[in-house]
């Protein structure tokens, strides 16, 4: 599946690189991952600009359950549906977006039926609840370093 739910362990949920930088220097580095990604959603490939008003910057984990190591790995730029489908219980908790809206935008850019939404948001519940036992360390890895580059220089 190009889009999946992405359930944050709720000792880790609020320690991530947004809360570690300033907002000017958060509203930065997302405005150069925007560039870097050709203002394109990097999972429903969908234009800022044509199909969609604004892009969120994702943050991409990878889960180290033997040593309980939480991972930033990357930056993507992602439209609000494909980000709040991320973290769809965020986003239900939070209200931000009505819960079939996301299921149809994630059976849409999956190419898939309600039922396989259904399956999907079963396994990501099931490894929420599994990854909850663990006690977390988060690593930001470089990230909190992160210098712009020059105009016009990668």
């Amino acid at each position: 599946m190009k889009l999946e739910i992405e359930l944050i362990p709720d000792s880790t949920m609020m320690i991530n690189l947004r809360q570690q930088l300033s907002s000017y220097r958060w509203r930065q580095l997302s405005r150069h991952i925007q560039e870097r990604d050709q203002y394109t959603c990097q999972i429903c490939r969908r234009v800022k600009g044509e199909q969609i008003d604004k892009l969120h910057c994702h943050e991409v984990w990878a889960f180290d359950e033997e040593y309980g190591i939480q991972y930033l790995i990357g930056l993507q730029s992602l439209c609000f549906k494909c980000h709040m489908i991320k973290h769809i219980g965020f986003a239900e908790m939070n209200g931000w977006i009505e819960k079939y809206q996301l299921i149809e935008h994630f059976c849409w850019v999956n190419q898939v039926a309600a039922a396989d939404y259904a399956i999907h948001f079963h396994e990501a519940v099931q490894l929420w609840i599994a990854r909850n036992r663990i006690d977390w360390i988060v690593d930001l890895g470089d990230y909190t370093a992160y210098e712009m580059p020059k105009r016009g220089v990668e």
